[in-house]
């Protein structure tokens, strides 16, 4: 009988750290073309990401939040990032 996702998410052995939920989640806004490089700063903490930083467009704000929201072992994600157009 094959294990379900649910259960092998909530094994303990397979739990990230906060360290490499950020560590990904800053890999992953790298790799993102539609955001700036070196804009975001990310926090974690107990597996909640806060993003931080000023973007040009409410576009970069979208595609940010759905980079690292998507990351196994992310349990929210608070947005305190502001767009402001140069």
């Amino acid at each position: 009988m094959a294990r379900s996702r649910s259960a092998a998410r909530s094994n303990a052995t397979t739990r990230l750290t906060d360290k490499q939920i950020g560590l990904e989640a800053m890999r992953r806004l790298a790799w993102d073309a539609a955001v700036p490089p070196n804009i975001l700063q990310v926090k974690v903490s107990h597996g909640r990401i806060t993003l931080l930083g000023v973007l040009q467009h409410d576009q970069q704000r979208v595609a940010a939040l759905e980079d690292v929201s998507r990351l196994f072992g992310v349990t929210g994600v608070s947005d305190h990032s502001t767009v402001k157009a140069k």
